[in-house]
């Protein structure tokens, strides 16, 4: 049986790592880093605490880092080649049809006063 601390501790690290390759970014991630870091902050306080809300909620925001995709970490580097693009883009993706363009009716209402 898995504990919230122990849940705690797995998401701390998966975020460690992930504070690891925003650094490797620079300034582009500067912002999301300071939030991340702060994130790791109040967990360790919770943990140290054994105040089983504040892990909860501590578990909850680490939750809501996002792991970087590649093309996030390439384009952070300088805009890659078309030819590089293509090579790392999936077959899959290569294949898809375009979409048939239809048209969109909108509905606009007056808001009451």
């Amino acid at each position: 049986m898995t504990t919230l601390e122990d849940l705690l501790l797995a998401e701390q690290s998966r975020c460690r790592q992930l504070a690891r390759e925003y650094a490797e970014l620079g300034s582009a991630a500067a912002f999301a880093r300071a939030l991340l870091d702060d994130c790791l902050r109040g967990a360790d306080e919770a943990r140290q605490s054994h105040d089983a809300a504040a892990m909860q909620a501590a578990l909850e925001r680490l939750q809501r880092f996002q792991t970087l995709n590649q093309l996030a970490i390439l384009v952070s580097r300088g805009l890659p080649s078309a030819a590089a693009l293509a090579a790392q883009r999936p077959a899959s993706l290569a294949a898809r049809v375009p979409v048939r363009p239809q048209e969109q009716f909108f509905t606009w209402t007056r808001a009451v006063a």
